[in-house]
C-alpha cells in the first residue's frame, strides 16, 4: 500500500552555499517524511525535547544529545515524538567537503541512517553552539559567509567525532583515495568511469560500487560537486565574468553550475 503522507519540500539552499541549516524548536504534530530523502547529507542534533526518526529496521526515540546523519538518497520520516510537546533541534543539509568523509563514518542504526549519541553534556552544549552559528552564518551577511558556515558545520563534526568510538577505525580504501586525490587535482578534466577503474586496479563494477559505498555520490555526481565548487570560487574570489569563469569546467558543468549558482531561497 502507498504512503499517503504529504511529501516535504526539498531543502532550499541559499545561494552560493553548500549548507542548508537552522535552528528550531518543533512542535507536537510536526513531522517531516521524504520518500527518496534528497541528494545531500542531513543532520538533526537534539538539543531537548524528543523526536522520533522511522527507517525500515522500525522506529528509532530521539533523545537530548542524540544526533542523527541520513545519507543522501535516504528516506526521512522523522518529526516530534507524539508524546512529547516540543521537539528542540538544530540541523543541516550539506554537500561535505572531500576531506569530510572520514568524520562522517558514525554507527549505522539502519541502511542510511547514522547515529551518535552524547552523554558528555559539554560535549552537547558545544556542538550544539556550533550549528547555531552555522545557521547565524549562512544566513547572515558577511562576504565570506559561506566559508564561515562551513567552518562552524566543520567544528561541529569534528567534536561529533571525538565522541565517536569508530573515530579511529575508518579510513578510505587506496584505491578510492588515489581517484579522490586524481578528480581534485585535476576536476575539469574529462574523466570517464573506464578511466578512473583503471587507475583504481578494479573492474568498472567493482570501482563504482566501492565509490558509491565510500563517497556515497557517483563518481560523476562527485566530480560535478567539484567543477561547480571550483567554479563557484572563481566568481567569489575573481572579476572573472560568468560566462567566461564556467565554460572551462565543461559543458555540462555550465548548466548544472548555472543552475545551482542562480537559485534563490524558496
Amino acid at each position: 500500500m502507498a504512503d499517503r503522507r504529504q511529501e516535504s519540500p526539498q531543502p532550499p539552499f541559499p545561494p552560493f552555499l553548500n549548507v542548508a541549516p537552522n535552528y528550531e524548536v518543533k512542535t507536537r504534530g510536526y513531522y517531516a517524511w521524504r520518500e527518496h530523502g534528497t541528494n545531500d547529507w542531513l543532520l538533526k542534533f537534539t538539543i531537548s525535547g524528543r523526536g522520533r526518526v522511522g527507517s525500515v529496521a522500525g522506529d528509532f526515540t530521539l533523545e537530548a544529545g542524540n544526533c542523527i546523519l541520513f545519507r543522501p538518497g535516504t528516506p526521512h520520516d522523522y518529526g516530534t515524538h507524539p508524546a512529547f510537546r516540543h521537539w528542540e533541534i538544530a540541523w543541516a543539509h550539506f554537500r561535505p567537503r572531500p576531506e569530510w568523509l572520514e568524520l562522517l563514518n558514525w554507527p549505522e542504526i539502519a541502511p542510511g541512517l547514522l547515529q551518535l549519541n552524547l552523554a558528555n553534556k559539554a560535549a552537547r552544549r558545544q556542538i550544539a553552539y556550533e550549528l547555531k552559528q552555522v545557521n547565524t552564518y549562512a544566513r547572515g551577511n558577511l562576504p565570506n559567509r559561506e566559508a564561515f558556515a562551513m567552518n562552524a558545520l566543520e567544528r561541529a563534526l569534528l567534536l561529533l567525532n571525538a565522541e565517536n568510538s569508530r573515530a579511529t577505525a575508518y579510513s578510505l580504501d587506496p584505491r578510492i583515495e588515489i581517484v579522490l586525490t586524481q578528480l581534485r587535482a585535476y576536476p575539469a578534466a574529462h574523466h570517464t568511469r573506464e578511466q578512473l577503474a583503471v587507475l583504481s586496479g578494479l573492474s568498472v563494477s567493482r570501482f563504482s560500487h566501492l565509490f558509491q559505498a565510500q563517497v556515497s555520490q557517483s563518481p560523476q555526481e562527485f566530480i560535478e560537486f567539484l567543477r561547480i565548487d571550483r567554479a563557484k570560487n572563481l566568481l567569489e574570489t575573481t572579476p572573472v565574468p560568468f560566462r567566461v569563469s564556467l565554460p572551462r569546467w565543461g559543458s555540462r558543468t555550465l548548466c548544472t553550475s548555472a543552475a545551482a549558482l542562480s537559485c534563490a531561497p524558496v
